[in-house]
């Protein structure tokens, strides 16, 4: 599904401009928020983190791990978009994604959870599809507000197809990239453990004294 160069017209420079600064106001507020486990603020986030856990793994099949990316990331930045219709919600969502993302990296890796994430190759593919998913949003949103559903629904299609010919490629190349790398590095650390490996008897036994309770 190649970019259709022809619809990125569509798309206001501004208000990608907004939802990008939004997204850095959220990113810039959580690492605050993680520090002192703001709850109502980091549930949701480290319960979605979760749940990405344990729905994949390093170890899982390349295919899957590539449906479930593209999947996960197609269906969130279509939430970004469909919520023009509720009118303020794009920029809302464009500061939430920002402190979501962020407090994901802190609880990670720490403050250098936050630079890693904008050194990510991925997240170069990743984050102007949401800042574009979130623009159409914000336009739609601007339709809404001055011609009710009528005025939405006129430039609906026109918008969709950013999200398609725009969006959806990008996450389909985010996807394809990190599936690979999740396939690397995760084989690359199984290869080193296998090479380093212990016998089982010993790391049995060493198992067996770090789960043991400590009076």
């Amino acid at each position: 599904m190649p970019i259709d160069v022809s619809v990125v017209g569509r798309v206001e420079p501004t208000w990608f401009v907004v939802s990008a600064v939004l997204f850095f106001a959220g990113v810039a507020v959580s690492y605050p928020v993680a520090k002192r486990e703001v709850s109502l603020l980091t549930a949701y986030p480290l319960w979605i983190w979760k749940r990405v856990h344990e729905s994949i793994s390093p170890d899982d099949p390349w295919l899957k791990l590539f449906v479930f990316l593209l999947t996960f990331n197609a269906t969130s930045l279509l939430v970004n978009f469909l919520s023009g219709f509720f009118v303020i919600l794009p920029p809302v969502f464009a500061f939430l994604l920002g402190l979501n993302i962020g407090v994901i990296s802190v609880e990670e890796a720490g403050a250098t959870g936050l630079g890693a994430m904008l050194l990510n190759p991925v997240a170069w593919l990743e984050l102007p599809a949401a800042w574009v998913s979130l623009a159409i949003g914000t336009q739609l949103g601007i339709a809404t507000a001055s011609g009710g559903l009528s005025g939405a629904l006129a430039v609906f299609p026109e918008l969709a197809e950013v999200y398609l010919y725009i969006v959806l490629p990008l996450l389909l190349a985010a996807a394809l990239l990190e599936a690979t790398l999740i396939r690397i590095l995760g084989g690359g650390m199984e290869n080193e453990e296998r090479g380093g490996e212990p016998s089982r008897d010993v790391t049995e036994t060493s198992t067996e004294k770090s789960t043991e309770p400590r009076g």
